[in-house]
């Protein structure tokens, strides 16, 4: 095991580490650790039997045992799961939530499940949801925002206690319902129920703020929904938001509301998808007031 220099944590005590080694017998397991010295020493230092605590150490002694179940019993998880990259907080800080916790309650961070937004099916822990609210979707009187809030409203009533989330509107200005991903709870989905349908329509259109500060929160999973082609992002501000779902690890599902049938393939909104794993739909928003495609 590695463990960095401290970053912000000055009070904490040092503590000498090194690769600890497990060897079967008939008799048990043998525990010995290699290296673990403090200072700079050599790396070179030959695997020697030592105590797994010792008396001047102010924290907690280790379990290996306990480590060495943890690390196998996780084998089904996936590697982004494993590493913290997984769009949930690494530092445990799970907004107004809470943190999902293994001990007792359930799967804990990380479970996946699946979200369903207009027919787009989206796989992971985390998810964010971009949502156009310019006064263009106020047209066909108020059809296309109250739609797309009834859509979304459904997508997070179907998330579990262990899946994070987060909702940022945007139209010029950006209206994100809080500063990090929160825990899928009855009482964060209410509040994210009040927030939505108290989200009103006006103002003009930047779709690229909105995507980056979402990004930012590294979900698994980002369904971007508007019905503006303009401003249209160009080839660079793509390619760029590529680079950060890179980062991130986020699959883009696309919708695209207009009125009529598609004028064109999609333009930079399907690109956004492809490029990003994800799927690509359009919205006749004349047809909004009938029942989804199932």
């Amino acid at each position: 095991m590695w463990r960095p220099g401290t970053h912000g944590t000055g009070a904490e005590k040092d503590r000498p580490i090194g690769i600890a080694i497990a060897h079967q017998t008939n008799e048990g397991n043998e525990y010995s650790l290699e290296g673990g010295s403090s200072g700079s020493g050599s790396s070179s230092a030959s695997a020697q039997s030592v105590p797994l605590t010792n008396e001047n150490d102010a924290g907690p002694p280790i379990s290996i045992d306990s480590i060495v179940s943890n690390l196998v019993g996780n084998q089904s998880g996936t590697a982004e799961s494993a590493s913290g990259l997984d769009g949930s907080a690494g530092n445990g800080l799970s907004g107004d939530g809470g943190s999902a916790s293994s001990s007792g309650r359930g799967p804990g961070k990380g479970t996946k499940s699946k979200a369903d937004f207009f027919g787009l099916v989206g796989s992971g822990s985390s998810f964010a949801y971009v949502m156009d609210r310019s006064d263009s979707m106020n047209s066909y009187e108020g059809a296309p925002l109250r739609y797309a809030k009834r859509e979304l409203l459904k997508s997070l009533e179907s998330l579990n206690e262990y899946n994070q989330f987060q909702v940022v509107f945007y139209n010029d200005s950006l209206s994100p319902m809080s500063a990090r991903m929160i825990f899928a709870t009855e009482s964060n989905k209410n509040r994210a129920a009040n927030f939505v349908r108290n989200m009103p329509g006006d103002g003009g259109t930047a779709h690229l703020p909105a995507l980056r500060q979402a990004l930012a929160m590294s979900p698994e999973v980002l369904f971007f929904l508007t019905d503006a082609d303009d401003p249209r992002l160009n080839m660079a501000q793509l390619l760029d938001i590529q680079r950060l779902t890179e980062i991130s690890r986020t699959t883009i599902h696309t919708v695209q509301f207009n009125l009529g049938p598609a004028a064109n393939d999609g333009s930079w909104i399907r690109k956004l998808a492809e490029m990003n794993r994800g799927t690509y739909k359009y919205i006749d928003v004349t047809t909004i007031n009938q029942p989804p495609d199932k």
